[in-house]
């Protein structure tokens, strides 16, 4: 429960209600896939009209295409502001609102040369016309920031090798000689800025490599940044915050305290700096509060230590009295504002909603997010605090009102002390007393959820058009909820999160929504562990689909670029205790194993390497179970790179499920 500090009467009246949909057609992964996905609103300095980002998938090119659009605050007037060969992204407006500044991969010609493939800063009037290139970065743009008084752009880019070294280097893998040494640093990156007047760049200074995040304070004499110094996926516990002065470009280290310090952003004035930390700092799923400290340097404040739930996308309202942010609350997001002075928190977009991606301009006290629930698409949201009102700027969701979609639900049990919440997809025209085929789904993280949202990461809607009971739970060690719950796994996973999961099953069961009988398993990454590990545990489950999920833990350390994952959760190495490495591996349990499983993993995971899926298709082979194995080309963690993977990663789940399920279309 939240503390009294949250201030009720702020609590804003939910305008414009997004219908329940019975169109009448069965959703299938195609229609799913071409859905338009807002993101990352930008209001105007003026608080009158938001840029954001509209990603759609091209089934017949095979790939997913990003576009900037612009909409009135009050939903007047909704345009697509770029079109291109590439992906336009990360609109952000100049300071005097007439420009939009963002980063594209459109391919452009310089001089003789044509390059594409990588990011550059590009500019377009926000009312329309022709987008100009700004940058011509050798190895691309990673992120940028306007100069507040609009004549210059900051950006970071890493640092090229020399022109001789390049070519020395692409005519060596002509020959062959292209051999990859394991372990080499990652190239720093260049702080650089854009003169706009002089249509220059210039070099600041050269950082680190693991740069993550920027800033620029409203003065023009810093920029803040994150940074967990080497740029591995590894050190994401190693992050602090450091200051580039824009006149010499000398760097200042802001913070040296132990686990990460991200997400900085200067206040208003300048004289103070926002960040998010962790109550935890060796291990990634602890919760996270809300900091500030002196830009000059001195001890830092926690805002948030009294609320209970992890904190993250801070950004100041324009007077500087309070930092907006997000709260991960069970199975919504919510949109707070906390008080500087007194660290007292206002709810500004709460409800059965999940409200994300803040953005505030700087002569408003308006807030442009993001706002989805379990019957809408991600739709631009505009919350008035004076008004106490949060109103819709766009109607996507309007695309879905030619299909049947199923009734979802929060439903909740008890096990061992423990609450626990889940999310229930019923399939359309579903008749009450009916026993239905089930496909139970674990998230992947662990330190994740299922939030009560249509947007579900496997296409929940489409197995729910087919006919069946898709129930996904968050056990122990889920996002969400309170500190404790979500370190309750910690050295124990497979355990208390194993037994939460079949206790949710068997409360489906006493309801009388789900057949015992046909029940199916589905995950990916720690979910795809789960999977093996529950299947390796019990043959309850008739039909099991395992996404890019641990077998071995041995293996998954050897391979992973996040070794420290197996740390974080067993507590040690596995040369400095064998044990738990054995104790909670599926692979030592593998003759266990008689549900048929349908293995999906891509080639190029190296975050839970195919060697996992490969290993347990092999001992299943041997073992004469049904098993099938897939490998997806050119995909990462995820399978999510290509749309017509996904579509094949469904279908193929689909007709698993089908084939030992039996359900009924």
């Amino acid at each position: 429960m939240m503390r009294k500090v949250v201030h009720c009467v702020a609590c804003l009246l939910w305008v414009g209600n997004v219908p329940a949909w019975a169109g009448g057609l069965p959703l299938t992964v195609e229609d799913y896939l071409q859905l338009p996905i807002a993101s990352t609103p930008a209001l105007s300095p003026q608080g009158t009209e938001v840029a954001f980002v509209v990603r759609r998938a091209d089934l017949d090119r095979n790939r997913f295409s990003s576009s900037i659009w612009v909409v009135k605050a009050d939903g007047r007037d909704l345009f697509q502001l770029t079109r291109s060969l590439g992906d336009d992204y990360n609109p952000r407006w100049s300071p005097d609102g007439r420009q939009i500044a963002f980063l594209s991969t459109r391919p452009y010609v310089t001089g003789s040369i044509r390059r594409e493939g990588t990011a550059q800063v590009w500019m377009i009037s926000a009312s329309g016309g022709e987008a100009q290139r700004l940058s011509d970065a050798t190895e691309g743009v990673e992120d940028f920031c306007w100069d507040p008084s609009g004549h210059a752009i900051y950006y970071t880019s890493r640092k090229a090798l020399p022109e001789e070294e390049r070519r020395k280097r692409d005519e060596d893998r002509q020959r062959g000689f292209d051999a990859v040494v394991a372990g080499q640093p990652k190239r720093p990156l260049e702080l650089w800025v854009l003169d706009l007047l002089q249509n220059r760049a210039r070099r600041l200074a050269e950082l680190d490599p693991g740069i993550s995040g920027m800033d620029v304070d409203p003065a023009g004499r810093w920029v803040v940044y994150a940074t967990n110094y080497t740029g591995d996926f590894d050190d994401e516990q190693k992050y602090d915050l450091w200051l580039v002065d824009l006149s010499t470009g000398a760097k200042r280290q802001l913070t040296d305290f132990p686990g990460p310090e991200t997400s900085p952003r200067f206040s208003p004035d300048g004289r103070l700096i926002a960040y998010v930390a962790q109550t935890e700092p060796d291990i990634e799923f602890a919760e996270t509060d809300l900091w500030i400290i002196p830009a000059e340097g001195g001890s830092p404040r926690c805002l948030t230590g009294h609320f209970g739930y992890a904190v993250r996308s801070p950004c100041w309202s324009s007077d500087g009295r309070g930092i907006l942010f997000v709260a991960a609350i069970r199975t919504y997001d919510h949109l707070l504002r906390v008080r500087v002075q007194d660290g007292s928190i206002d709810m500004l977009a709460v409800g059965q909603a999940c409200y994300t991606e803040p953005s505030v301009g700087a002569k408003t006290q308006r807030v442009a997010c993001l706002r989805e629930d379990a019957l809408s698409l991600p739709e631009v949201a505009i919350v008035d605090p004076s008004k106490r009102r949060v109103e819709l700027a766009t109607r996507f969701s309007a695309e879905l009102g030619r299909f049947d979609l199923g009734r979802q639900t929060v439903v909740y049990w008890s096990n061992e002390g423990y609450e626990i919440e889940g999310i229930l997809l019923h399939p359309p025209g579903y008749r009450e007393g009916d026993k239905l085929p089930t496909i139970v789904v674990v998230h992947g993280g662990p330190f994740s959820r299922f939030r009560d949202v249509f947007r579900q990461g496997y296409a929940w809607q489409v197995f729910a058009s087919r006919g069946y009971l898709v129930f996904g739970p968050n056990p122990r060690g889920s996002a969400g909820y309170s500190d404790s719950f979500g370190q309750a796994n910690r050295y124990d996973i497979g355990g208390g999160d194993f037994r939460d999961i079949l206790a949710g099953v068997d409360y489906l069961i006493r309801l009388g929504v789900a057949d015992s009988a046909r029940l199916g398993l589905m995950g990916g990454s720690y979910g795809g562990y789960m999977v093996n590990w529950i299947i390796s545990q019990t043959d309850r489950f008739k039909a099991a689909v395992s996404m890019y999920g641990i077998f071995s833990l041995l293996t998954d350390w050897s391979n992973s670029i996040q070794p420290s994952w197996e740390k974080m959760y067993l507590g040690c190495y596995y040369w400095e205790n064998l044990e738990p490495y054995l104790k909670r591996s599926p692979a030592f349990y593998v003759q266990n194993i008689r549900t048929p499983v349908l293995l999906l993993h891509g080639e190029e995971d190296d975050l839970t390497f195919i060697a996992n899926s490969k290993e347990m298709y092999q001992a299943l082979r041997v073992l004469g179970r049904p098993v099938e194995f897939v490998i997806y080309p050119r995909e990462g963690h995820g399978i999510d790179r290509e749309p017509n993977h996904i579509r094949d990663r469904v279908r193929r789940s689909l007709d698993w499920f089908d084939r030992y399920l039996r359900a009924e279309p």
